[in-house]
């Protein structure tokens, strides 16, 4: 599986990011995580396969191309290279700006910012290639995608895409609405509404596959706790 390197440069004045596609990865890690996916019957989860450097550069490419035809806001690609890219800024990713906000409500209203331009690429018949939170970005309240060097389509349908999405935007923002109890489960509930029946179907399925690990996380350290409540979340929005 390719890896990435990102480092920030300026163009003709701008902010740019050139990102470099290298050799190397979690091979086995990715092939046990399929291996796990396929047991549990978790469509959302089989991750995609390995991608070479030159492939996965063009399969960036050709996803920024996709959401941007869709009307996504992607980062233009200014230079195109073998095995890399120069991609314009979208702004701060979501991930950082809800770390930043001490306000309770604000955050909630950015993790609801990031659920609107979900549930609106989906109704565009878009997907992302992995949606957390640190792969969506935010300027004057509008929310950008970032990171496409992976297309879940080559593995499973299109709702099960877009599962994945919610699944994995809701891993990565639960820990942002801890102090709410009962807040980040509202979110998603009222987000699975917009999706369609399959989503839906898609993303019980997966969370019911795994709800045996909440209780197991919640022993281990912040991240694991932060899988917990995340499952947790999803099992109360999936009721």
């Amino acid at each position: 599986m390719a890896v990435t390197r990102v480092r920030r440069e300026s163009w003709q004045g701008q902010v740019a990011w050139r990102k470099t596609y290298a050799d190397g990865g979690h091979r086995r890690r990715i092939a046990a995580l399929r291996w796990i996916a396929r047991r549990l019957g978790a469509n959302a989860l089989l991750a995609p396969m390995p991608l070479s450097p030159e492939l996965a550069c063009r399969t960036e490419q050709a996803m920024i191309n996709r959401l941007a035809a869709l009307g996504a806001n992607v980062p233009p690609v200014l230079a195109v290279g073998d095995r890399e890219l120069l991609l314009g800024d979208l702004g701060p990713t979501l991930a950082v700006v809800c770390r930043a906000e001490p306000d309770d409500d604000k955050r909630s209203r950015l993790v609801q910012l990031g659920l609107d331009a979900l549930a609106d690429l989906h109704a565009r018949g878009g997907y992302l290639s992995q949606a957390f939170a640190r792969n969506l970005t935010v300027r004057d309240g509008c929310v950008g995608f970032i990171d496409l060097e992976e297309d879940p389509g080559t593995t499973m349908s299109l709702p099960a895409a877009q599962a994945r999405d919610v699944l994995f935007y809701a891993h990565s923002t639960a820990r942002f609405l801890c102090s709410q109890p009962g807040e980040h489960a509202r979110l998603l509930k009222a987000h699975l509404e917009r999706e369609t029946p399959e989503v839906r179907t898609e993303v019980t399925r997966t969370a019911s596959a795994l709800c045996w690990i909440s209780p197991v996380a919640c022993l281990f350290g912040e991240r694991a706790r932060g899988v917990a409540q995340a499952l947790s979340s999803l099992a109360r929005a999936t009721a």
